[in-house]
């Protein structure tokens, strides 16, 4: 088992919390991993592991010579702040501040610093990428890119549109049964944010995953990635759903992860 610690960080007044996975190497580079909307820093549970999936990609991350911080953003978790004052940018706010923790660690620091955002931290590692220019590579896994569409569909249209209306605080139910009260400021976020658009402004190498059983992401969302960006990328397809086949076993997710870091490149 690698070695874990919490450790914790202030932004905006807030604190972030998170777990910090060290591989073997003291200078490893760093993959800063950020959760899906409404999920937090160790994401859903496996049943055959009994562990988060972020939890399980960390472990294997260090397995391949990869560190990792893995952050509840502002709101979720055990973070500081109230969930609805979340919205897209403070969410790239908290990714900028989590690389600079990261390449703020004892002995020297990483030797490079990676992001790795899954769905609604897709959206947000693409656009703190390209704000930033600072990872040495961006891995996409199901990434959120137009939620102008993906963000209606998953609430519902009517309900959105008044939101947007609305100045107060809207509570929305998802399909799966949670509900979540959200300020205007994320719908307004919604409206004007383009991950495509900040994903251009990127230099760097860009993984993206595409699943073509998954029913949340849209498919071709991979390729209108790549077509917006204009360095190296890889698109990864493969038969898996938006949580990676997880509910049957992990050897989907196991697949992601080893070709994510290949994708990475060999630790140095």
């Amino acid at each position: 088992m690698a070695a874990e610690k919490t450790v914790s960080f202030d932004v905006d007044g807030h604190r972030v919390v998170g777990t910090l996975c060290l591989a073997t190497s003291a200078n490893a580079p760093i993959v800063v991993l950020l959760h899906g909307f409404g999920g937090t820093r160790h994401e859903l549970m496996i049943s055959q592991t009994g562990t988060g999936i972020f939890t399980h990609a960390a472990e294997k991350l260090a397995s391949l010579g990869f560190s990792s911080l893995r952050i509840d953003f502002r709101g979720v978790g055990e973070s500081g702040g109230r969930f609805q004052d979340t919205t897209y940018n403070r969410q790239v706010e908290d990714c900028i501040a989590a690389m600079d923790f990261a390449g703020d660690l004892p002995s020297g620091g990483p030797n490079a610093i990676f992001l790795l955002g899954w769905s609604q931290g897709g959206l947000v590692a693409a656009t703190a990428a390209g704000r930033t220019n600072r990872p040495a590579a961006v891995a996409l896994w199901a990434p959120v890119g137009e939620p102008k569409l993906t963000f209606p569909a998953l609430i519902g249209r009517d309900v959105y549109e008044r939101a947007l209306e609305n100045r107060s605080p809207t509570k929305v139910k998802l399909p799966w049964g949670s509900s979540l009260t959200l300020g205007h400021d994320f719908f307004a976020d919604v409206e004007s944010l383009d991950p495509l658009d900040e994903i251009a402004k990127y230099d760097g190498p860009v993984f993206l995953a595409e699943g073509s059983l998954d029913t949340a992401i849209p498919v071709g969302t991979a390729a209108k990635f790549a077509r917006a960006h204009k360095g190296a990328h890889q698109v990864w397809e493969a038969p898996m759903d938006h949580i990676f086949n997880t509910w049957k076993n992990v050897d989907m997710l196991d697949r992601l992860i080893t070709a994510t870091a290949r994708f990475f490149g060999p630790p140095r």
